[in-house]
């Protein structure tokens, strides 16, 4: 065994003895039943977990009682039945008090935001859902989510990928009823034509992350002016240009990691960084961690 992977194992034995929360400042991370990146907790125990991120997904299904949610500015108070959705990298913090319970659902959202048609719409999908309508999509959400909460139970073989499959299909639902259905999401009026040209604009971004792109080179290519493309890609994908760009270099960078053993080097070119030094410098901005130990955490080799 070389020496870097002795150092991953002795990292994921330690893992665990902070009740399977691992934390730096108020950066969680998330620690998942081997071969899996999904894991749920049960607790009907009065507690608050104070102000933290992670990069996963998460989900509070309620039970009974209220779990009392702090998003950033907003409150949501998630009752028996309702579903609260959290994007990764999303400051909050919850209390829960007696006669109450939940299902914490959290998982790695890598192998969900790879979906074409999820990636394709990945601006609306990243933000707070709270289901609370009573409507047939909230239902069949909850009891899919029920569904992968008993397989997870289980635990028979292949249940990681059985979990995820149940995801998918929520997050169907919440795309077809939340995201697509106007008469329960208003939309703002959109102009088709800046529409069509951010999307094509989006899909040369990922096509040309790992050049040296600039605001200017996208807006030329979208045939906008500086100041009108980056007002319209703001406007359309709730990130600006810069955000959008950073974010696709890390994911293709966090993939690397997590599922191969490419140098750090590579990765940072094959990434978009260019320099290990910058490489380093914004994930560790962007994630609280170095690459080196987000490897040696959530790494297969």
């Amino acid at each position: 065994m070389s020496e870097q992977r002795r150092i991953n194992a002795e990292i994921r034995e330690r893992r665990y003895e902070d009740g399977f929360r691992v934390m730096q400042g108020r950066r969680e991370y998330v620690t998942y039943p081997d071969n899996s990146s999904f894991r749920i907790w049960f607790s009907d125990v009065p507690w608050r977990y104070e102000n933290h991120d992670h990069s996963a997904i998460e989900i509070c299904l309620t039970l009974d009682g209220v779990v009392d949610y702090m998003v950033q500015d907003s409150i949501y108070h998630v009752r028996k039945g309702e579903v609260l959705i959290l994007p990764p990298d999303v400051p909050h913090s919850l209390t829960m008090g007696e006669g109450s319970s939940r299902y914490l659902f959290l998982f790695e959202p890598e192998t969900l935001y790879g979906m074409r048609d999820v990636k394709s719409m990945l601006q609306q999908f990243n933000r707070t859902f709270y289901l609370h309508d009573g409507s047939d999509a909230h239902i069949r959400i909850r009891e899919t989510l029920l569904k992968a909460q008993a397989v997870y139970d289980r635990g028979e073989v292949m249940w990681n990928t059985a979990c995820y499959g149940y995801i998918m299909r929520a997050y169907a639902v919440l795309g077809q009823h939340y995201l697509l259905n106007p008469r329960v999401r208003p939309r703002d009026p959109v102009n088709t034509v800046d529409s069509e040209v951010i999307t094509a604009a989006m899909g040369y971004i990922n096509s040309h992350f790992r050049e040296e792109l600039s605001l200017d080179d996208v807006a030329e290519f979208s045939g906008f002016s500086r100041y009108y493309f980056s007002r319209s890609f703001k406007k359309q994908t709730g990130y600006s240009f810069k955000d959008y760009l950073c974010q696709k270099r890390l994911q293709v960078a966090m993939d690397l990691l997590i599922r191969s053993n490419t140098p750090m080097r590579e990765i940072a070119i094959e990434s978009g960084f260019g320099s290990v030094a910058t490489f380093n410098r914004v994930f560790r901005e962007k994630k609280g961690c170095t690459p080196t130990q987000y490897r040696a955490i959530y790494g297969t080799y």
